[in-house]
């Protein structure tokens, strides 16, 4: 085989084909007192609801823009909720005082909702648009096209200049590792190239101000089985702190081994949000977690913030990828090492692969400024 051709292979990765895929863009901006008036006029604050027309007026030209475009799923959040996406076969959206998280088949599952309180003035609004659709992954580029036209639309006839409009564009591939051991036949091949590079063969040319972030996060249920592989002492109280130490370091002794740099351990309940930031930290905020890192940091090493007080469900595994980690063919060669740590980790923890589930779920995110 040609040494060329050994190097293409290399970064092919073979995920099981029950994978499920996710696309959504999200477009926000700030609500400000002069695009109230603009929009709605004076406010009654003595009102019980001074912002309804406001939000209802906007909410109704985001619908009728979806709907001239032919965009199916699109939902207005005024509420200053993050906003959660994941595949499910049955098509949920459940709230909590920070969160907002939709639950849905992009095959099946269409819907067009607002989510705001009148009684409020929210800081900003979020655009959120939902893929539909068979092939997700491969139709990307058309329905980012067709979203940001949306966007651009909306930025116009409400009279706001499209630079202060930030829009993320979110895809993830999810899947269990064991799932060959389960029964699940066939494969998917990827070499997960950047969504910049995947997006130019359809001429979509994104602006210079686009940031990229790639990451893994795995999600580990914490079982009877995992909970007895450390001999735990609740004599003065629930302690924890064994467990999630031997837990911590089977994932960071894997991930040295498999070159990865960038990581961390979450065993605290709190939902892991990963964000880049040149200033790379991890902080609690109610029920998320934030967790900041530097493509550019090659050497960010590993975050491990666990409760020793409070047993959880599961253990959340991050792997951030590195500017480094990205390659002419893409990010492949990245998750094959997550899945090499990921395999590390489950031998150390005597895994029963047919059995127990360790779900990978592979981002790849841009974000940028309309120019």
């Amino acid at each position: 085989m040609p040494l060329s051709r050994k190097r293409s292979v290399q970064h092919k990765v073979y995920i099981p084909s029950s994978a499920r895929e996710n696309q959504y863009l999200l477009a926000k901006f700030a609500i400000t007192d002069e695009l109230i008036e603009k929009i709605a006029g004076p406010i009654d604050l003595d009102s019980k609801q001074p912002f309804l027309a406001f939000y209802k007026k906007l909410a109704e030209l985001f619908f009728k823009i979806n709907d001239e475009l032919d965009i199916e799923s699109g939902q207005f959040i005024a509420n200053d909720k993050f906003a959660r996406i994941r595949f499910s076969p049955e098509k949920l959206t459940a709230q909590t005082e920070q969160q907002i998280l939709f639950l849905y088949n992009s095959r099946y599952h269409f819907s067009q909702n607002a989510y705001f309180d009148a009684s409020k003035k929210a800081s900003k609004i979020h655009l959120l648009f939902l893929s539909n659709g068979d092939d997700i992954r491969h139709n990307s580029a058309i329905f980012h096209q067709k979203v940001v036209k949306a966007i651009t639309k909306f930025t116009q006839q409400i009279d706001m200049p499209v630079q202060e409009m930030r829009i993320c564009d979110h895809q993830h591939l999810t899947y269990d590792l064991f799932a060959k051991d389960k029964g699940v036949q066939g494969n998917q091949v990827h070499k997960l190239r950047s969504i910049s590079n995947r997006y130019a063969p359809d001429e979509i040319s994104l602006p210079e101000n686009t940031d990229e972030l790639t990451y893994a996060i795995v999600d580990m249920p914490i079982n009877r089985r995992i909970r007895k592989l450390v001999e735990l002492d609740h004599s003065e109280g629930e302690n924890y702190g064994p467990l999630y130490n031997f837990i911590a370091d089977a994932f960071v002794s894997a991930a040295k081994k498999h070159q990865l740099n960038n990581g961390a351990v979450i065993a605290n309940g709190l939902v892991p949000i990963v964000r880049r930031s040149d200033d790379e930290n991890t902080i609690a905020k109610g029920e998320l977690m934030m967790i900041g890192f530097n493509p550019k940091n090659t050497g960010g090493g590993y975050t491990c913030k666990w409760n020793a007080d409070k047993l959880v469900d599961s253990v959340q595994f991050v792997f951030v990828a590195t500017e480094q980690d990205k390659t002419s063919h893409g990010f492949g060669k990245f998750l094959i090492q997550i899945e090499h740590a990921l395999h590390s980790i489950a031998q150390k923890l005597k895994y029963i692969n047919d059995k127990e589930e360790l779900t990978v779920r592979f981002h790849q995110h841009i974000g940028f400024y309309q120019e």
